[in-house]
């Protein structure tokens, strides 16, 4: 008898999740659930709400309805710490890398066991190898966003949430950190969440995409339908898709 594959788990799950910053509510009766291994690119204009959703699911922002869910357990009232030792983790926009620290000891100082060590990082990101002795303040901004990608990575999560990893960044630093990312998808089965402001980019990494609109989703579906469609583009995102926080 032929044996079927188990269906791949629901791993974030948010449902009418109203949430934003003291008083003040931002994401609006929103509902998205990823499965296991799938990537989501966030789009959207400035302001939309696409870092506070990113922020609303680790835990920074208030939740003032709804419920966030991760494996299963309602996560809606744990501490960022605690919800960070479940496996979600946060790259955020400003990299936030200790400056006057090395690389390795940047890398270390977030380590939880597993199996992502020190060399599994170099294996993925090279070039932090071959910086592992500088400090923070001496990388360029590439390598900063290499190596809070690996920092996140030694706290060996299984879902990362990525704020705009590709800002700023020269085109062949792009290509070698879309690289490392796409060897996360697709040899280690990492669900991500990418919020990005170069809309093709990120429709072509990840398989799903979101648009959100004064903190409400406005399109989810398939990529590469989106990406096929200047017109829609140019509704949801703009003229020339280019996109911001």
């Amino acid at each position: 008898m032929m044996q079927t594959s188990p269906a791949p788990r629901r791993t974030l799950a948010l449902s009418n999740v109203d949430a934003g910053y003291g008083e003040t509510v931002i994401l609006n009766k929103l509902s998205l659930t990823l499965t296991e291994g799938t990537t989501l690119a966030l789009l959207g204009r400035n302001g939309v709400g696409k870092t506070t959703l990113l922020a609303t699911c680790m835990g920074y922002t208030r939740l003032h309805g709804g419920t966030v869910e991760f494996l299963g357990r309602n996560i809606g009232q744990l501490a960022i710490n605690r919800r960070s030792a479940l496996g979600l983790a946060l790259v955020p926009q400003e990299r936030e890398i200790f400056k006057s620290l090395t690389v390795e000891e940047n890398l270390v100082v977030g380590q939880r066991p597993g199996k992502w060590a020190l060399q599994r990082v170099y294996d993925f990101f090279p070039s932090l190898h071959k910086r592992r002795r500088s400090r923070g303040d001496q990388l360029s901004g590439g390598e900063q966003q290499m190596l809070a990608v690996g920092r996140a990575l030694m706290g060996n999560p299984t879902f990362l949430l990525l704020d705009e990893p590709l800002e700023g960044l020269a085109p062949v630093i792009v290509d070698q950190l879309l690289a490392g990312l796409q060897r996360l998808k697709t040899e280690e089965n990492m669900t991500m969440l990418v919020v990005e402001q170069h809309a093709q980019l990120a429709m072509d990494f990840a398989e799903t995409t979101v648009v959100l609109d004064r903190g409400a989703i406005v399109y989810h579906g398939p990529s590469r339908e989106l990406a096929a469609s200047k017109e829609k583009q140019a509704q949801l995102l703009g003229i020339g898709g280019d996109l911001g926080h």
